[in-house]
């Protein structure tokens, strides 16, 4: 009994919804136990069958009980901190003004909640940024009227409606497929947890979720003939997923095979999935319907300026001002607030009808002119640290805390302050004081530019800054920055002070058990972040710089050892290992290493430098040997990093393996500890074979990624890669080099290969028979 309670505690925790059936079951058990009259003799035959019902209700009460159990675990392992973070931060301000998308001579939008035609589940709305699209799906995604058509739609088939707002701005979950597919999947197993399939009870909950997982269990409950549920979703912000865009075709596809769902996505204009979304019936352009939504909003907010009546009273051209605003700002709802704002800053200091007007007429229909004008307006002696910190926000993988910022201050007193600096915790309630002071001096340096949301930070801390929209960072990124380098007066690398930052973080850390996993998060996701800096900085930084990256990236060994001090193994085995791609699995055996790790991240200087002052690295390293982890780079990470998606770069460094090979390493060497013996080479041909297999299935191979898993066999069989015909590897799985040459590579490739092996293997024949003769 003890037992069931603390299960249902735990439902209620999260928001589980349960049926009373354990509650029953306990009730019959305790009226079985209980039951007993001392005035009447009991017979033997009615003991008997007590006894017999007891058990009986003792057994389904206990798979019950474990049924329960791995619920609770599934959607614990499912939930992540940031499953309705944006979905929060987008505030519905007269929600009234957007009931127009109900009306069917507006839209069809309601019409389509209750359609039960077949091939009809996506419907799509669009509109340029800045332009209500989040706002709108926040309330069609709460509102009432939606329930009430979709359950026309659903009949009485259980109704589960289900949300998520991509956020590139955000952390990888915030603007991934992993995080779309499990923040769904959380929304409906939360609510029922009876989808949950069977063979999910192993899961523990710290275990991270990986995309072939996820979709896997989306598809077993999305294609059950039977079931009796239906699912909306809505999906807000397609062109803010951080992977290719062709991508998104395929996941719908998914998402909108069954019968059971439909699907409600947003996105702006002019995207390649733009085909398969857009319907002349279930989709609209945004602009189309807001104009009267902007009349209301800015009559709503002038009209509750006092000032602004008692002007209007007098100036009959007030009421003109709330007509024009909705007719130029060609429906970008941030143009709408942004002059709605400064119109009443300036009726509140008593300027007249002339000012107003002036506000309108002036005001850029372009946002881009309006933030240069922003900046523009920032006091000179600020312009250099304004430029510091917009880089730095444009660079930065994820927002930072605004001790980031304290941070960045620091640094142009005290360029080493991270290197430097202790391993000390830093708590967030001793910082407390000094947000008013920091969020003041970020504000005045950045205008309105930059926001500061009071909130727990995902990492570390509180206080994220942001950007005031996501045009924001585009015009600084994209138009802009070659002016922001232009403020500065002195060197600075953004890169290198977003290490120094991550360091830093890392030091201040409070872990109390390196194994606890909120513990592991932080250290793993900072250490992620920082190396993904590093690459980058070593791409594009200035070479004097490097000694100062070098040893950051030696000091962040030091710290992470310091943290994980109490546990036996090297802190990198921390690290989850990445999910099988079928034959291609990844066993450490507790031999993981930083240098390994600074393999896998690409650091291709660092990892020179460190063999140059150490042979001995490379043959010392027990378990995987290092080519291995530059052919395999696969690591689970945290973060999202760039260089995996967006800019579409190889995830082989071919100059890492270049290095590598230079220094000995030798693609012939077995790996042992799981591996069966296999070699480095063998376990590199196994791997590019299931990445492949893999996106075969999907996105293409990028043609990037092809040209450097072939270079890379380049180099490697002009290492001495045994690749002869006579030596087939692999083959217990029925492969050859061949078959995987021919399943990757073109016609031509495949022949320059294959001749360059027997040029090698001849080499090596001659090099032998001269051997015997001497």
């Amino acid at each position: 009994m003890s037992s069931v309670r603390e299960v249902q505690r735990s439902q209620n925790d999260l928001g589980i919804r349960h049926e009373s059936q354990l509650n029953r079951i306990l009730g019959d058990i305790l009226d079985l136990t209980q039951a007993h009259d001392e005035k009447i003799e009991v017979r033997i035959a009615d003991q008997v069958a007590q006894l017999e019902s007891l058990k009986t209700k003792l057994d389904v009460l206990m798979d019950d009980h474990k049924t329960s159990t791995r619920n609770v675990m599934v959607v614990r392992s499912l939930y992540f901190p940031e499953v309705r973070r944006r979905f929060e931060q987008i505030l519905l301000r007269h929600q009234r003004s957007n009931e127009w998308i109900y009306d069917p001579a507006s839209t069809d939008f309601d019409l389509w909640l209750e359609s039960k035609v077949c091939n009809d589940s996506v419907f799509y709305i669009y509109g340029k940024a800045g332009s209500g699209k989040s706002t709108l799906m926040k309330y069609v995604a709460e509102c009432s009227r939606t329930r009430d058509s979709l359950k026309v739609w659903a009949g009485s088939a259980k109704l589960y409606i289900s949300s998520y707002f991509f956020w590139n701005q955000g952390n990888e979950m915030q603007k991934s497929r992993t995080g779309l597919i499990q923040s769904l999947l959380y929304q409906i197993l939360r609510a029922a947890p009876e989808l949950i399939p069977s063979n999910c009870g192993d899961r523990l909950e710290h275990e991270a979720w990986d995309l072939e997982h996820l979709m896997a269990m989306f598809e077993h409950i999305a294609t059950r003939t039977e079931l009796d549920s239906k699912f909306c979703f809505f999906i807000d912000g397609l062109d803010e997923y951080n992977g290719d865009e062709s991508d998104i075709i395929p996941l719908l596809r998914v998402l909108s095979a069954s019968s059971h769902i439909k699907i409600c996505a947003s996105s702006r204009p002019g995207r390649i999935y733009e085909t398969e979304l857009r319907n002349n019936r279930r989709a609209f352009d945004i602009a189309h319907h807001t104009k009267e939504d902007m009349r209301k909003y800015v009559s709503t907010w002038l009209t509750t300026s006092k000032k602004f009546q008692r002007l209007a009273s007098s100036e009959p051209k007030c009421k003109s001002i709330i007509t024009e605003i909705s007719e130029y700002a060609d429906g970008v709802w941030l143009w709408v607030y942004l002059v709605t704002r400064d119109i009443i800053y300036e009726v509140e200091r008593d300027e007249g009808i002339v000012t107003l007007l002036k506000i309108i007429n002036d005001f850029p229909s372009d946002l881009e002119q309006y933030f240069q004008r922003i900046i523009e307006r920032i006091k000179d002696r600020h312009k250099e640290e304004m430029a510091q910190t917009f880089l730095v926000t444009v660079h930065e993988v994820q927002p930072l805390p605004l001790y980031a910022f304290a941070l960045l201050e620091k640094e142009r007193t005290y360029p080493d302050y991270a290197l430097q600096a202790p391993i000390e915790s830093v708590q967030d309630a001793a910082l407390e004081q000094l947000y008013p002071t920091w969020k003041s001096r970020v504000q005045n340096r950045c205008g309105d530019l930059l926001v500061v949301d009071e909130s727990a930070h995902p990492v570390f801390l509180s206080h994220s800054v942001d950007f005031l929209h996501r045009t924001v960072r585009d015009f600084l990124r994209d138009c802009y920055h070659d002016q922001l380098k232009s403020y500065l007066r002195a060197d600075f690398s953004p890169l290198l002070s977003l290490c120094k930052v991550c360091l830093a973080l890392l030091k201040a850390l409070t872990i109390n058990d390196f194994r606890d996993r909120e513990s592991l998060h932080q250290i793993i996701g900072l250490t992620d972040e920082l190396l993904y800096y590093a690459h980058e900085f070593e791409r594009t930084g200035e070479s004097k710089e490097h000694a100062t990256l070098m040893a950051m990236l030696d000091e962040v060994d030091t710290v992470n050892s310091h943290h994980s001090r109490k546990i036996k193994n090297h802190w990198t085995h921390a690290r989850d290992s990445p999910a099988p791609r079928g034959h291609d699995v990844y066993r450490e055996g507790g031999n993981c290493t930083f240098i390994a790790l600074a393999i896998q991240a690409r650091l291709v200087k660092y990892v020179g430098a460190k063999l140059q002052s150490d042979p001995k690295l490379l043959p010392g390293k027990r378990g995987r040997p290092l080519l291995d982890y530059a052919l395999r780079p696969r690591r689970a990470t945290p973060i999202s990093l760039d260089y995996h998606s967006t800019r579409d770069e190889p995830s082989i460094d071919v100059d890492m393996v270049q290095l590598l090979l230079t220094h000995g390493a030798d693609p012939n060497q077995p790996v042992q500890q799981g591996y069966n013996g296999e070699t480095v080479w063998a376990l590199f041909l196994l791997s590019i074979y299931e990445a492949n297999k893999q996106d075969s299935i999907g996105t293409p191979t990028p043609p990037s990624v092809l040209n450097a898993w072939y270079r890379a066999c380049e180099a490697l069989i002009m290492a001495g890669a045994q690749a002869d015909r006579k030596s087939l590897f692999v083959t217990d799985r029925g492969l050859t080099t061949s078959d995987i040459f021919w399943s990757i590579f073109s016609a031509t490739e495949v022949s320059k290969l294959q001749e360059q092996i027997e040029i090698q293997a001849k080499e090596r024949d001659e090099s032998q028979s001269s051997c015997v003769m001497m």
